[in-house]
Formats: structure tokens, sequence, C-alpha cells
């Protein structure tokens, strides 16, 4: 086992209360975190958990590492160029095959079916404007790519042939843009799927809103309310559960400023302000094993197992990006200066 140190499993009781409100749940709550050994010391923000073996993670100065053993062992997967890019996504397809997008100049895709020995270029953007922030897919064949707004309107580009081509959304599709309305890069995840299997984007900006695509290929805004209305605010990350959508954010450069997370059941139309975060968050994801949420920034980690309505803190961690394997109900988390980490949730409740 290559682990730089394994934090001590924590044991405490916490309280907290059914999704109905009514009960009150006593649970045990075990954690262990290990940080696995440095490989580079870019500050990775993309991730893509296939299961408890496969993960890949991306992030700056063209870094792409992957584990195909639950993260006993890490490579480094050759870049597709010598640019040194800024990947701030990726989306594994399988453990040999993934696609990666870059932020800033020049916004390329690159896709590679043979572990990066080699790459092919599906989508180069030269335009100085052009940043790309977040990659989703529904299926192996469809997915999207949000950007910054380019020209005017916001930047979608679609795939439906497994991310070999791309193509832009066209701005009749979408809503109207703010004066001040963007995605963001910080961890890859600004969108998700609703239960309907409709794409959902996070924006922030002067207001925080989602986009919507409905059945006929339409988006449609939605207002969520988070953050304080500053260009740095808003929605940086969204993950769904079989009944909830969970949006956190707030303002990177407030890294300890105090935002709600907010939560939608009705498929991302409607929102209700969620608990108290306690930072800045750039990521949240949904353990379906335990049924628990975990949210992560700058300042550390927070969970949640009321759908939303309360967090607690539990580690201090500086994590960019994490996200579950829904297998084994861990989740594999990274952050700035080449760190790379596992964090293991075991959770037994009942009734008070």
């Amino acid at each position: 086992m290559r682990y730089l140190f394994i934090l001590p499993i924590l044991i405490f009781i916490a309280c907290h209360y059914s999704a109905d409100g009514q009960d009150a749940i006593q649970e045990e709550l075990e954690i262990e975190i290990r940080e696995f050994n440095k490989l580079l010391n870019e500050s990775y923000r993309g991730i893509s958990v296939l299961d408890s073996n496969t993960v890949w993670i991306s992030g700056s100065g063209g870094a792409i590492v992957r584990s195909l053993d639950g993260g006993m062992n890490w490579q480094i997967i050759s870049p597709p160029d010598n640019d040194s890019l800024d990947f701030r996504d990726v989306h594994a397809f399988s453990a040999n095959s993934a696609i990666v997008s870059s932020a800033g100049f020049p916004a390329r895709v690159y896709l590679t079916n043979n572990s990066g020995e080699d790459w092919d270029l599906v989508y180069e953007n030269k335009d100085s404007s052009a940043f790309l922030n977040s990659i989703h897919f529904k299926d192996e064949k469809h997915g999207l790519i949000l950007g910054d707004r380019l020209n005017g309107y916001h930047f979608i580009l679609r795939t439906e042939d497994s991310g070999r081509s791309w193509k832009r959304i066209d701005s009749s599709k979408l809503p109207i843009s703010l004066e001040v309305e963007h995605g963001f890069a910080a961890s890859g995840s600004c969108i998700t799927l609703n239960v309907s299997g409709d794409f959902v984007i996070g924006l922030g900006g002067e207001n925080s809103r989602v986009f919507i695509e409905d059945k006929n290929g339409q988006w449609n805004a939605y207002k969520v309310g988070l953050g304080d209305s500053l260009a740095t605010s808003g929605i940086y990350s969204i993950a769904s559960s079989e009944r909830l959508i969970m949006a956190v954010g707030g303002d990177y450069t407030k890294a300890d400023s105090s935002h709600f997370a907010y939560f939608s059941e009705d498929g991302g139309r409607s929102w209700e302000e969620g608990g108290l975060l306690k930072g800045y968050r750039s990521v949240v994801d949904h353990c379906s094993v335990n049924d628990l949420w975990l949210s992560a920034g700058i300042n550390g980690i927070e969970m949640s197992r009321d759908g939303g309505k309360h967090w607690r803190k539990i580690d201090e961690e500086n994590i960019n990006t994490l996200q579950f394997d829904d297998q084994s109900g861990s989740a594999f988390a990274a952050g700035p200066n080449g760190k790379l980490y596992l964090i293991k949730l075991n959770v037994a409740g009942s009734p008070k």
C-alpha cells in the first residue's frame, strides 16, 4: 500500500433529523481519510470515478493521472501536447478511454482510447475568450461541455458520438444571458442530470440560475438564489441523488464566508434554502450507499445526512474536487499541490 499517511479514524456521535423532519436520528460515523503519495505538484480539478478501482484525475500543467487499483498505485498519463494546458475536467469511458477539456487559451478537447499513448484533438476554439469549465455525459454517447459566454451568449458544446465531435448549441435554444453570468471551473462539476434524465447546468454571477434542457432541446432558466451577486459568486457545483439536486458554492475569494446550500425536489425548477455551509464550497456529491452528501472547498469538508438541511464539518483538508464510487460508498478527492485522497465513511443510524 502506497499511502503518505492515514488520518486516524474518527468516531463521533451526531444527531440529525430524518427526511420528514420528525424523528431525531443518532448516528455513529467512522471517517478515514487517506492521502496518497504525491506524483506531481499541480492543482487537480477534474475527476472521473468509474468504479472502486478506476479513477482519472486532471489539472493544471497538463496533469492527467490514473489509478486502476483503487488508489494504491497511480500512473502519470502522457499529456496530449506540450502546451501545459489546464485540464479542468476529465470524463472516463473506461480504464483506457477518456476525454479531457482545457480552460483558457487555446480551448481544446482531447480524446484517448489507449491510455494516453495517442490523443485525438476533437475540438479546438482559438478565440482568446474561450474557456471550458465542465464535462458531463448522460450515457456513452451524449454529453455536454459548458464554457463561459462567448460572442454574447452562453457557450455549450454537445456531442452525440461519444465525444468524437462537438457542436455548439445555437443561441436560439438558450436563455438570454445576464450581463454577468457564467459557470465555474473549480471542480468540473457544474452539470448534472435530474430524475428525468435532463441536463441541469449551474451558473453564477449577478444571479445564480440553473439551465434545464427540455425534451425538445430548448433550455429554460430557473433562479436559485445562492451567492451574493458578485462575478466570483454563485453555483460552483451541482449534483443529484434519486430524490434531490444539490447546489453549493459561494465565493472563492472569501474562503471562510458561510453560504447556504440549495436543493430541489422537482428536477431543478424550484429551489429551497438548505443548511449553512461554513465556507466557500467548490464541489458537492451524493453517496447512494450511505445516503449522504459531502461538500468541500478550501477550508475543509462538510457532510449532510438529511438532504442538505444540516451540515457538519468533518475535516479541514483543502479539497478542490471529489466524487463517490457508488459501489463501495467511498469518495476519491483531489486538491492543490498534487494532493490525492480516499475518503471512507461508515455510517450507522438508529432512531433516538
